[in-house]
């Protein structure tokens, strides 16, 4: 039911659409789009937040098999310590990172449609 690829376009869409609606924010002209473009973006956060419950419950950490000699390798690289914890906590910062979003972008709606 969740796809990595839908998964990882509606969080880099709701991610970086932030920056979409600043900018039309202050234009009058395009609030009705504005509108649209907002209820697209809880309807992606919203997606994640339901895909990072989902895969929560049944997470085993990718990394778990790996041998410590492996993961000091990877992490000796350049910002790939930050790559690991991710990866360990993904399920956990989708959850965080959907329900963050929804909210936002829900009173960003609320603040325009009133």
């Amino acid at each position: 039911m969740f796809t990595a690829k839908i998964i990882i376009i509606t969080f880099l869409s709701t991610f970086f659409g932030i920056f979409l609606v600043q900018y039309l924010e202050n234009k009058v002209k395009y609030q009705k789009i504005l509108k649209i473009i907002l209820l697209v973006f809880i309807i992606f956060s919203f997606y994640n937040f339901i895909a990072g419950l989902s895969m929560s419950f049944g997470w085993e950490d990718p990394l778990s098999n790996t041998s410590p000699e492996q993961k000091g390798r990877a992490a000796a690289r350049r910002g790939g310590g930050l790559v690991l914890l991710i990866i360990s906590f993904w399920p956990y910062i989708l959850t965080f990172a959907g329900a963050y979003m929804s909210w936002l972008y829900y009173m960003l709606f609320k603040k325009i449609s009133a």
